[in-house]
């Protein structure tokens, strides 16, 4: 059996690519894995019952690392990324979803981080590519946060799925991994809870690409995800500290805010931003009013 401090084997890593009609992009997901300066991987391609060209694609890919798995049947996202995991035989988890890329030294840089034996996620940070645009830039300047990160997770930027090298291990240490109840913050509550049980080590390098496209964010989405939010801070309360529950209402409340602007409904959101506590975040989303939707769309990270 593999061990991560066995100096002779470098630790296998499982990377789980899952794909629902991911055809546009996949291709360049796929390359930026087949290139990685780091070796020893294997591919996990969680295909939930594409309709598309998605697995003609991937079988362009003959690199015996590359392993196909059809999903039994249909699901929401977080049911095929613990699917997903399940199917993989390595110490190490990592994901890339198919409209996203790695940078080739990703796996070099971050898995050498686990020589350290206490440390259950490591991660960096990682460039938003503009799709439309074809303008990106750096996710966040902010020195990203190391060891215990469970308060500063709710500070600002940290980790994301794309940019986390995760202990199989710590993964199955959590009573439940994915949250298969959620279609959009699943990945939120799964760092929330896992920041509580283990220690993160990173890099202030991006080692991937996040791609912001047309189908990202539908207001059905935008909506769904407020929902969530919300129903997920009732139940989550008991753990959090007041701070930490106020920074939760006050993200649901501008993301509230930048769906009502979309619609244009202007009573209602000047009603909504009067509430908001922040003045410089206030300043920002009554000059939003007068802004064209494509700007808009920028309002979207809190």
């Amino acid at each position: 059996m593999e061990t991560l401090n066995n100096k002779n084997k470098k630790p296998l890593v499982s990377i789980i690519v899952n794909c629902f009609n991911g055809e546009k992009y996949l291709e360049d997901c796929l390359n930026s894995i087949l290139e990685q300066t780091y070796k020893n991987w294997e591919l996990i391609f969680w295909d939930n019952h594409s309709t598309d060209s998605s697995k003609r694609i991937f079988e362009k890919f003959t690199d015996k690392r590359f392993k196909y798995h059809l999903s039994p049947r249909h699901t929401f996202l977080y049911e095929a990324r613990d699917l997903a995991i399940r199917a993989s035989i390595g110490r190490l988890i990592a994901f890339c979803d198919c409209d996203d890329y790695w940078s080739k030294e990703k796996l070099e840089v971050l898995v050498p981080l686990f020589e350290n034996k206490n440390i259950g996620i490591a991660y960096s940070n990682q460039w938003i590519f503009n799709e439309k645009n074809k303008k990106r830039r750096i996710h966040t300047n902010k020195v990203l946060p190391k060891g215990d990160i469970s308060s500063k997770i709710f500070q600002g930027p940290s980790v994301t799925i794309l940019t986390a090298v995760i202990k199989k291990e710590e993964y199955f240490n959590l009573r439940i991994g994915f949250n298969k109840k959620y279609q959009i913050i699943g990945d939120y509550d799964f760092f929330v809870r896992i920041s509580k049980k283990c220690s993160f080590e990173c890099t202030q390098k991006p080692l991937s690409t996040y791609r912001i496209h047309e189908n990202m964010f539908s207001k059905k989405n935008r909506e769904l995800e407020i929902n969530e939010l919300e129903n997920w801070l009732e139940e989550t309360k008991p753990l959090l500290s007041e701070k930490e529950i106020t920074f939760i209402k006050e993200m649901v409340l501008y993301k509230k805010i930048t769906v009502l602007i979309l619609k244009k409904k202007s009573l209602s959101t000047i009603f909504h931003i009067l509430k908001f506590p922040n003045s410089f975040r206030k300043i920002k989303l009554m000059l939003a009013l007068l802004l064209p939707k494509s700007i808009i769309e920028k309002l979207k990270e809190f």
